[in-house]
């Protein structure tokens, strides 16, 4: 098997098992092993041990020797500190490297917001999918790679609480972001961001609303 096959099935291994995990198939005790995740997958050891290899290190999964791996269900206080990261590290870069982002650029955050907006409410993965998408592709434009893996890691991190509690993530601030940017109004677009990504501690506590409460009904 060459090369791009092969890391396309190991793409897809990792793709398909990072779904399962958080959409809620394994229990938070079940300990997944290489044997059964084979089986499962129908796919050899290789691929299937290089996608738990990249969900151990993005701290979705941790390794228990010779038993197998453990789904990590992050903590309250983790997701505290991941969100206040998350705040100090897009802001400041939106900030610093602001003069970065070109039109193209622009036009490819609006695209990801409208494909958001015609998601079907109850689509959750998707949902924060998109969401996930807009600040990557937002910060992969001020050319940090070693910074850009570390918001990749914590958003992964996310995931799990944000889709397995279903979670509603809005897209409003994001439309509004990119116009602040576009104006070159760097200071309101900041408080934006930072709005934006401090709202997710919000839900943490709160539950997802309702199409009323949406509305502004209680």
């Amino acid at each position: 098997m060459n090369n791009k096959n092969s890391n396309t099935l190991k793409n897809q291994v990792y793709d398909a098992l990072f779904s399962d995990i958080i959409n809620g198939l394994y229990s938070s005790d079940t300990i997944l092993t290489e044997k059964f995740l084979m089986e499962k997958y129908n796919v050899s050891r290789a691929p299937i041990r290089e996608a738990l290899t990249q969900l151990t290190g993005t701290h979705i999964l941790s390794s228990i020797p010779r038993q197998g791996y453990k789904i990590l269900q992050p903590s309250e206080q983790k997701l505290l500190e991941i969100v206040k990261f998350r705040s100090a590290l897009e802001c400041s870069f939106l900030e610093s490297y602001y003069m970065y982002i070109d039109r193209p650029s622009l036009k490819e955050l609006r695209t990801i917001c409208e494909n958001y907006i015609d998601c079907p409410d109850n689509d959750f993965m998707t949902h924060w999918k998109y969401n996930c998408q807009f600040h990557l592709k937002l910060f992969s434009i001020y050319n940090n790679q070693y910074a850009y893996k570390l918001l990749e890691d914590a958003l992964n991190i996310q995931t799990i609480f944000f889709v397995q509690k279903k979670h509603y993530a809005n897209m409003d601030l994001h439309l509004a972001l990119v116009d602040y940017i576009e104006k070159e109004e760097i200071a309101t677009a900041v408080t934006i961001c930072k709005a934006d990504i401090e709202n997710l501690l919000l839900q943490t506590i709160a539950p997802i609303p309702s199409d009323k409460n949406r509305n502004g009904h209680m």
